[in-house]
């Protein structure tokens, strides 16, 4: 079954200028005839199951008024494999390891949208810390990004060096996970199975040998499991 621009944009629960511009960028299969853009439905559903987006072909599933992002972000894991897994961060300050890690995130491609999205989190640290505690922080913007067309997201960023993120227990940071979303809802949502996992001592403890992106979403779902019990 091939789908039209608008279709495709509907079944991902996304703007069509967002689709336009992925279609720009290359992330998009997709057939050109003419000034008309086709997909394959099948090609479609690998792709967005591959980049851990919620593909629904509209009429096929029963809407409710929770749609789209908020039934996504009931998968922690899913949320944290779109931001990806990156190691050997490098920074000597909070600014350092920040850009670092914007520079890590997904869907931020153009300088202009890299210097808006460190702006935001540097004014929330200058509100107040993001370190929690235990070598961990969560910078966020400082008020969530509703303007943004793309997927909510966790970026993971093992530093290179832990360093002094001016945290609760003035411990150095070694991780941070990087939260953006484009409502309060979404992000106390995340916030909060986050928070839960890092109550985990296993988990911390499997933070701290690093680990490879699949040991550290295996024990995410784990996790998620408890929460949903």
């Amino acid at each position: 079954m091939q789908l039209d621009l608008e279709t495709f944009a509907k079944c991902l629960d996304i703007p069509e200028t967002t689709v336009e511009r992925w279609i720009r960028q290359g992330r998009i299969p997709v057939r050109k005839k003419g000034n008309k853009c086709e997909f394959s439905q099948t090609l479609i559903e690998k792709w967005a199951e591959t980049n851990h987006l919620k593909f629904v072909v509209p009429g096929t599933e029963k809407e409710t008024e929770d749609t789209g992002q908020d039934q996504a972000l009931d998968e922690l894991q899913s949320v944290m494999r779109r931001g990806g897994v990156f190691y050997d961060i490098k920074g000597e300050s909070v600014g350092d390891v920040l850009w670092s890690a914007v520079n890590k995130a997904p869907f931020f491609d153009k300088p202009e949208e890299k210097k808006k999205l460190y702006e935001s989190l540097a004014a929330r640290e200058e509100m107040m810390s993001t370190g929690i505690g235990k070598g961990v922080a969560i910078p966020h913007p400082r008020t969530p990004m509703a303007e943004a067309e793309e997927p909510a997201f966790i970026t993971t960023c093992f530093l290179k060096s832990p360093i002094d993120y001016g945290s609760i227990d003035r411990k150095p940071v070694f991780v941070l996970f990087l939260m953006v979303s484009t409502s309060a809802k979404l992000h106390l949502h995340l916030l909060a199975q986050l928070s839960f996992c890092l109550r985990d001592e296993e988990f911390l403890q499997l933070l701290k040998q690093y680990p490879n992106p699949e040991e550290l979403y295996g024990k995410i779902a784990e996790i998620s499991e408890r929460i949903e019990s």
